[in-house]
């Protein structure tokens, strides 16, 4: 009876690590993906530049851009949006986007510098594409 005590103690010890251990990544999972953590939802922010990197992918989808600043100087900044599977049933034009394009990017700031998350992308040709998580090309009526 006591030698059955011994082997349940270690046994429960690793799967309340084991829990402890999931609890954690799980943490930092949602953290990584959750927007209103990195992002201030609150207000928009506008940033124009050259897209310099396009990356379709999931979870996230990402452009970088160099932005030139007031000083003349070159910036990098980083766009950052829905998973492209997402984006694409939503309806989301992502082959109006080329490398080397002038974009105007609208959407919600970083918690980071030099971070936006788009709500709406501005094209040098005069096409707006609207994406406001995953209701892409809405109107602005809607």
């Amino acid at each position: 009876m006591c030698s059955h005590a011994h082997f349940a103690a270690p046994g429960t010890a690793v799967f309340a690590a084991a829990l402890v251990i999931a609890d954690l990544f799980a943490a930092d999972a949602f953290a990584h993906h959750s927007v209103p953590v990195n992002f201030d939802t609150s207000r928009e922010i506008s940033v124009t530049g050259v897209l310099a990197e396009i990356k379709w992918l999931n979870p996230h989808s990402h452009f970088r851009m160099d932005v030139t600043g007031d000083d003349g100087s070159t910036v990098e900044w980083l766009v950052e949006m829905g998973a492209i599977n997402t984006m694409r049933r939503a309806g989301f034009e992502t082959d109006r986007f080329t490398l080397g394009q002038l974009v105007t990017i609208t959407g919600w700031p970083g918690r980071r510098d030099r971070v936006v998350y788009l709500n709406r992308a501005l094209i040098e040709d005069g096409t707006e594409l609207l994406c406001i998580g995953a209701r892409c090309n809405l109107t602005e009526e809607e």
